[in-house]
């Protein structure tokens, strides 16, 4: 298997699995997370994803050059459009978040940038070297300027360069960095912290600021009174202001 998949105390955890090749991914791999992402969002018992490499060399350094352009896969079904396919903003309503450990480039970087919620260990590196080998980073061009300022994204993406984890905290690719060891604890810690939120109220924030990025302030607003109305009938409501009410931790159903 090219991933990890592992589900716990309503947390999934997506972990590639190829540390031999710093977690380069080949087909299968874009296939088994583009599964798993599909598996997140089915299962009513999950609140929210990490996704990470295995290893402390790479979260992954993108797609295997070796197999995608030059190797067999470059004759399959490589190449055509898959609209479907999460590196295609194929991306789970439910929260994701990355903890990059290492190299973070190319279609690694994007698998970051998928995510809500990226947070480093030190030594990790970011990067879209695309370009030098005549390449696109193409879901990374649209996204780098919505999460980054258009400066930053443009020189990362014309450039090539890489990043380091302080730079990445600098600009705000990152939310934050902790060490290697604090990687994985931390990002189970926000997970977790998450989950225990109201998980309609939880998803509807999440696609309210996904959709507000790119419409207009009355379509937000629009969207915003459609939800609140959806919110408003739901048992988890009842017990959150209940919960504040006997100043205690709200009790919330499992899955929606």
């Amino acid at each position: 298997m090219a991933i990890i998949f592992e589900r716990a105390d309503g947390i999934a955890t997506i972990t590639l699995n190829r540390p031999e090749a710093m977690n380069a991914m080949d087909p299968q791999t874009y296939a088994e997370i583009t599964e798993a992402f599909a598996e997140i969002d089915a299962d009513r018992d999950v609140a929210v994803g990490i996704v990470t490499g295995a290893g402390d060399r790479a979260f992954t350094a993108g797609a295997d050059l070796k197999l995608m352009h030059t190797g067999p896969a470059a004759e399959g079904d490589w190449k055509p459009w898959r609209p479907e396919r999460w590196d295609f903003g194929r991306t789970p309503a439910k929260p994701m978040i990355a903890a990059v450990n290492g190299y973070a480039l190319a279609g690694g970087l994007e698998l970051a940038l998928v995510c809500d919620i990226r947070i480093a260990s030190p030594n990790a590196q970011f990067g879209t070297p695309e370009v030098k080998w005549n390449l696109l980073h193409g879901y990374g061009a649209y996204k780098l300027p919505r999460i980054i300022s258009l400066s930053h994204a443009m020189e990362l993406l014309l450039t090539g360069e890489f990043i380091d984890a302080e730079t990445a905290l600098r600009i705000g690719l990152v939310s934050r960095v902790v060490t290697a060891g604090e990687l994985m604890p931390t990002a189970r810690q926000l997970a977790g912290r998450i989950r225990d939120n109201g998980q309609m109220a939880v998803r509807m924030t999440k696609e309210l600021v996904q959709r507000g990025l790119d419409g207009s302030l009355d379509d937000h607003f629009r969207l915003m009174r459609e939800y609140y109305d959806r919110v408003d009938t739901t048992s988890d409501q009842a017990e959150g202001l209940q919960a504040f009410r006997e100043k205690r931790a709200p009790d919330y159903r499992p899955g929606l």
